[in-house]
């Protein structure tokens, strides 16, 4: 499969409707196969979290949004990566699983080195950032009196950014000391801001789809430099992945 095949972050996939008996994993698995990613998708990781009591008689499907698209090491696949929800016939969320696939892909260096500067909290997608930063003098005024490392963290990494006087002198996975405060959230959490209309941030983490360890102080005092972050976040999603053409699919 060519690189061009692979879907990229942010594309939905719906199933059809099924009638569950028991919302167990057994019941489910047949599903994940009508939003697996096209080509020969292999699945290699699975992790179900049940929300609630289980669905009345009825039926569900699968709403899959891909999260992820990480290279691997040899070039000659990738890693595709989904949230997936449960959602029953009054479109509540009964569970959520995260998934991922292996995925024959024929990647070039240039377009591996791509995928792994967009990914989100990577280290390559943290330097794309400290450079777009650099030139805004909004982001330099609203720091200028900051000496801390603001982190942003997904499900299983995250990436530090160590501020001075209003630059970013510093991108690592972790810093030394550690991060003054650290904002948190899924996968699909990160993916739905930096795609929405808005930067909404603020409304999403009184939703709780977001939340701060560390310094609720600092946090405070940086809440306008963390929104210059996020804008600039989401200008490198758009510069990625463009607006992508079709919406979300379904599969019978």
């Amino acid at each position: 499969m060519s690189e061009d095949a692979a879907p990229p972050v942010g594309t939905r996939t719906r199933s059809a409707r099924h009638t569950m008996i028991k919302p167990e994993l057994p019941e489910l698995l047949p599903l994940l196969e009508q939003v697996r990613p096209p080509g020969a998708a292999e699945l290699v990781a699975l992790h179900w979290d049940r929300e609630g009591p289980p669905p009345d008689a009825g039926s569900v499907h699968l709403e899959a949004t891909v999260t992820r698209r990480v290279p691997g090491g040899g070039r000659a696949h990738a890693t595709i990566h989904q949230s997936v929800h449960v959602v029953d016939d009054d479109d509540r969320v009964r569970s959520r699983t995260s998934v991922a696939w292996r995925l024959p892909v024929a990647l070039t260096p240039s377009a591996a080195a791509e995928w792994e500067a967009a990914d989100f909290a990577s280290v390559r997608w943290g330097q794309r950032l400290r450079d777009g930063l650099t030139d805004d003098a909004r982001f330099a005024r609203a720091t200028r009196g900051f000496d801390g490392t603001i982190a942003f963290e997904a499900r299983d990494r995250q990436v530090h950014f160590r501020i001075y006087r209003g630059a970013v002198i510093d991108v690592a996975r972790k810093s030394l000391d550690g991060a003054t405060f650290t904002v948190e959230g899924t996968d699909l959490a990160w993916v739905e801001l930096l795609a929405a209309d808005s930067n909404d941030f603020v409304r999403r983490t009184s939703d709780g789809r977001f939340r701060v360890r560390g310094s609720g102080y600092q946090y405070l005092r940086m809440i306008k430099a963390i929104m210059i972050m996020i804008d600039h976040a989401r200008e490198l999603a758009r510069d990625g992945a463009g607006k992508l053409e079709g919406g979300e699919a379904t599969r019978a």
